[in-house]
């Protein structure tokens, strides 16, 4: 199996990422610990968990694709988080936090897989977005979720926990 990030679903193009499993893993890795070093914001700590959250290791293999129209924007901080996110792509490019890692990403392929994410990103205006996404994601959410308890952070890592626990050591 694989999974795939889309712009939005019903459209297929040529910038969507197609990922194998292990290709997944390393690239929502590489995200999850730019994302932790950079993130300041609610908003920003909000992006890096739903990106955390597509953990293979509880959801399962093949299951964590996901559409940039879907991720949980807000409408008010949306300009600020889209150029967050951009900044977390050019720090997993940069080798942000990979020394955190137990083994070495491949830099040719998380490098192509940031440039095919980037444009997908930079392709996403606030009239896109759903609606319905932030706070959908929100309301799926239990009061005891690290996203209503300050964003708690794996001692080991440095990333922030989801309702999962960390991203990286479950792989």
């Amino acid at each position: 199996m694989s999974n795939m990030i889309s712009f939005n679903g019903t459209i297929a193009s040529d910038t969507d990422l197609h990922m194998s499993n292990l290709g997944t893993n390393v690239f929502i890795n590489v995200l999850v610990l730019s994302g932790s070093a950079l993130a300041q914001t609610e908003s920003e700590k909000r992006l890096v968990v739903y990106l955390a959250e597509k953990d293979q290791a509880k959801i399962g293999r093949g299951y964590v694709g996901f559409d940039i129209v879907e991720m949980p924007w807000d409408r008010k901080t949306f300009e600020q988080d889209k150029k967050f996110m951009i900044k977390v792509i050019d720090g997993a490019r940069n080798k942000i936090g990979w020394e955190k890692l137990d083994y070495s990403p491949s830099k040719t392929f998380v490098l192509h897989w940031m440039n095919l994410f980037e444009t997908l990103v930079n392709k996403i205006t606030i009239d896109k977005i759903q609606d319905n996404s932030l706070n959908d994601w929100l309301s799926e959410s239990e009061a005891s979720d690290p996203i209503y308890c300050n964003f708690p952070r794996c001692k080991i890592h440095g990333v922030f926990l989801t309702c999962f626990g960390c991203q990286i050591c479950n792989n």
